[in-house]
């Protein structure tokens, strides 16, 4: 149980660092590139590193493909969804040079 513990809590991290990620790329004046599809498919690259870290570190046997599609994937992927939003919504509102 705790290896599940430990893998909820990184995916979790990794989905706040996925959100901004994605955030940066989204959004124009921040970086040259203006690209929300890149900062899916980094995101895409980021749970599935995460998982194998998981694999690599608690082994196949605790962590099994349904554990980690629910206690890895699914808070990644709220996360991330999460802090993407919010950060949409409220950076420009903030900082008027910062355009969608």
């Amino acid at each position: 149980m705790k290896a599940v513990s430990v893998m909820s809590y990184e995916h979790i991290i990794g989905g706040v660092i996925a959100g901004i990620i994605s955030f940066v790329f989204s959004v124009k004046g921040i970086l040259p590139i203006t690209n929300a599809a890149l900062g899916v498919v980094i995101s895409i690259i980021i749970v599935y590193l995460l998982g194998k870290h998981a694999e690599n570190k608690f082994g196949r046997e605790e962590i099994s493909t349904g554990t980690w599609i629910m206690n890895g994937i699914v808070p990644f992927y709220f996360m991330w969804m999460v802090v993407w939003i919010i950060l949409l919504n409220y950076i420009p509102a903030f900082y008027p040079s910062i355009t969608l």
